[in-house]
Formats: C-alpha cells, sequence, structure tokens
C-alpha cells in the first residue's frame, strides 16, 4: 500500500482559489459583515504589501460572525475538476492507495472536494473513502470567529502532515506519491518519494526540472452544469 497526497486548488481544481470563490459567494449573497470586511482590509494595509500574501492564509477575519450553516450551504456545490485529476484519483483507488488531500484551503470546503471526488470514484465503480488534511476554522455558538483552530496548512505545515500521516500508517515516505502546483508546496513534494508539480508556477517548474521531478500538465474541463457554473462564478469571472 502507498499513500497519494493531493494539493487542492490550482492541483485538482482549476484557479481561482475555492476560498476566494466563497468569499464572493457569501459576499453577493450579504453573509459577510461589511464590519468584518472593514477590519480586514484594516489590518491588510497595516502589514503593508510585502505581508499581505502570508496575512491573507491566515487571517479569516472577514468570516467574524458568518453563521457555519452559511459555509455549509456552499459546500453542496460541485467543484469542476480538472479530467487528468480525476483519472488520477481513480488510478490510487484502484491499486489500493490511501487518499489524503493535504491543503490550505477551508476544512469546510476541503469536505466538499472529498465528498465530490468520492463521488466520481462511485460513477466509476470504486468505493473509496478520502482522507483531508486542511486549514481549520475556529467555531462558537455556531459562528465563526474569524481565528483559526492551530496553524494554516500551508508550507512546511504540509511537510510535516504528510510526513506525521506516512508514519501513523507505517508507509515509507518512499513510497508516497505528491501532487501540487505551487512553488509554497515544494516542501511537501520533496518529502515524498514521487512527486508530481502539476500545473506549476515558474519557480516549482524551474524546482521541477532542477531535481528531475515529473510535470503534468492537466487542463480544465467545461463546467458540468449551470447550476455549477453559477455557483463557481466570482468577481471578475463570468460564467462559461
Amino acid at each position: 500500500m502507498s499513500i497519494a497526497f493531493f494539493d487542492v486548488d490550482g492541483t485538482l481544481l482549476p484557479h481561482p482559489s475555492l476560498e476566494r470563490r466563497l468569499f464572493w459567494n457569501l459576499f453577493r449573497r450579504g453573509k459577510i459583515p461589511a464590519a468584518s470586511c472593514l477590519r480586514w482590509v484594516t489590518q491588510s494595509v497595516r502589514l503593508g504589501p510585502w505581508k499581505f500574501k502570508a496575512m491573507a492564509q491566515s487571517n479569516k477575519t472577514y468570516l467574524r460572525g458568518v453563521p457555519v450553516s452559511a459555509l455549509e450551504d456552499f459546500t453542496s456545490l460541485l467543484p469542476e475538476f480538472f479530467p487528468a485529476a480525476i483519472q488520477r484519483i481513480w488510478w490510487h483507488a484502484l491499486r489500493g492507495d490511501t487518499i489524503v488531500l493535504v491543503t490550505g484551503t477551508l476544512a469546510a470546503i476541503a469536505d466538499t472536494v472529498k465528498l465530490a471526488l468520492e463521488r466520481e470514484l462511485r460513477w466509476r465503480g470504486v468505493e473509496a473513502n478520502l482522507n483531508v488534511i486542511a486549514t481549520q476554522l475556529e467555531v462558537k455558538n455556531a459562528r465563526c470567529t474569524g481565528n483559526l483552530r492551530g496553524v494554516p496548512m500551508l508550507g512546511e505545515q504540509k511537510a510535516s502532515a504528510l510526513t506525521e500521516f506516512a508514519a501513523a500508517l507505517d508507509v515509507a515516505l518512499v513510497d508516497c506519491f505528491a501532487y501540487g502546483d505551487h512553488h509554497a508546496d515544494r516542501s511537501m513534494l520533496a518529502a515524498a518519494g514521487k512527486p508530481f508539480a502539476v500545473n506549476p508556477t515558474p519557480a516549482l517548474r524551474s524546482l521541477a526540472r532542477h531535481h528531475r521531478w515529473r510535470i503534468l500538465n492537466w487542463t480544465r474541463c467545461p463546467s458540468r452544469t449551470l447550476f455549477a457554473r453559477n455557483a463557481f462564478k466570482w468577481k471578475g469571472e463570468a460564467a462559461r
């Protein structure tokens, strides 16, 4: 048995990220309090442009006061997977590999991806239970506090999670597969014996060539339904 670790945004699904799609979905529906948005923007300005990206990944102030049920409503929406991603996960499932989603996106969103992938596998005649390692939100009284539970699942944290998960199952890292698209996934890819750079950013592509990692180019597919297209619209992108 082996383990296959998959990043989500940009690896299994096309950009923009699922969390960005979530933000605009909630914003258009009036689920995000204006005060929370203002607080998030204020903190961003204080940090300045150099630290903005890091802050955005760890600060979820915009979700303060949002009912958890609003996130659960979003989890019913169907992601648009890369067809080759589905084929690769199916291949791992047929091999009997343990499949793990390791993602910096919020756990509620990652659970959507897990359920959708399990459904895709059932359509192909394979029953499999996927695992999720994702960023956890702090919740009090059924509402998001805007804080995280623990640290965001990014960078070195992904590599640590991969190592710990493999050790718990007594699987050697050299036998593990890892798939990622961003330079920030480099530690996770380096930790696995069989790394794959999927639609890599220029920095990751350069690193993959240096280390002779496999490079995969997965193209996006048309939306399955009009419902899915509308659900996944975000600011600046019309439904296709």
